[in-house]
């Protein structure tokens, strides 16, 4: 089994090393310090859920070197697919499984798009991993989910036989594209206020309309996605909501959060633009998303 990931961050360094705890042949592409830094101390992991792990897999920045794969993750923000997933297309043979591991509703059209050969197994994950200033990777929190399906059922077993193992949870969506809706659902929601406020989740959800606003952005993607047609359950919005506001965990922020405060690239258009884009087309209003994102923007 030849397994390739490509963004080694905060969850591309998680599943890797979850993979290099049970695979021989697995590659990592990077460049320049983020290289350096595995070839010289290792893929280093400090997980609430996985434990303390260190695995020193072959790691590369010519892709193409290293053949044609069985799967490739590819765990990259999502303004940054193109450029990843281009790169390894020479790894990309007829019965290559390409897994995106990303953010938003776009990247499969995408990918796609992109792709001349090989087959796509979409994905949905729930993880809180970082990648850290010494280039290790730590992940907090008792849970690492991933949610994966296709109309390839064939494929789609095969990637949760590749990613079942300690330290992961897999599951086989029933339909993956509504499973990727709700953590769309909720990132346009979580992800957008920490970031139009700046700050943790418990600081937004206390300032005085943040409870109202969290639930109105849960509402308005919701509405766009149904509207869209995706076959979204009913208690979507009330699930999410009441699960974040009993969450233990309100000192967390996002990863657009942390971008935005340091005036990072972030994913803000594939959150809050998209959201809005989508709305447009279908004539959905959503004043309060509309209202963050000219204020991210």
């Amino acid at each position: 089994m030849k397994i390739m990931i490509t963004g080694i961050g905060g969850v591309g360094g998680y599943i890797a090393s979850v993979l290099c705890a049970n695979y021989d042949d697995v590659t990592l592409v990077a460049r320049k310090k983020r290289k350096e830094s595995l070839q010289t101390k290792g893929l280093v992991v400090h997980s609430d859920f996985f434990g303390h792990h260190v695995a020193h897999p072959v790691v590369t920045d010519d892709p193409a070197s290293a053949g044609i794969q069985d799967v490739i993750f590819v765990c990259v923000k999502n303004y940054s697919l193109e450029a990843a997933l281009t790169a390894v297309l020479p790894c990309i043979g007829d019965d290559t499984i390409v897994v995106p591991v990303l953010n938003g509703f776009t990247y499969h059209d995408t990918a796609t798009s992109i792709m001349k050969n090989g087959k796509i197994v979409d994905s949905a994950i729930y993880i809180t991993s970082s990648y850290q200033e010494d280039y290790s990777i730590r992940q907090e929190g008792r849970f690492a989910r991933i949610y994966i399906g296709s109309d390839d059922a064939e494929a789609t077993k095969k990637v949760y036989d590749v990613l079942n193992h300690p330290g992961l949870t897999c599951c086989i969506a029933e339909n993956i594209t509504v499973e990727i809706w709700r953590k769309f659902i909720l990132n346009c929601a979580y992800n957008v206020l920490t970031a139009y406020y700046r700050t943790s989740i418990g600081g937004a959800l206390s300032q005085p309309h943040g409870k109202e606003e969290f639930r109105a952005l849960l509402q308005e993607a919701y509405d766009v996605g149904k509207a869209a047609g995706v076959p979204l359950p009913d208690d979507v919005v009330d699930d999410q909501y009441r699960r974040i506001l009993g969450s233990n965990d309100m000192d967390a922020t996002s990863s657009l959060e942390r971008d935005i405060a340091a005036s990072h690239q972030s994913e803000l258009d594939t959150f809050s633009g998209a959201l809005i884009r989508l709305a447009h087309q279908y004539n959905v209003p959503v004043p309060i998303s509309e209202k963050c994102y000219q204020a991210l923007v």
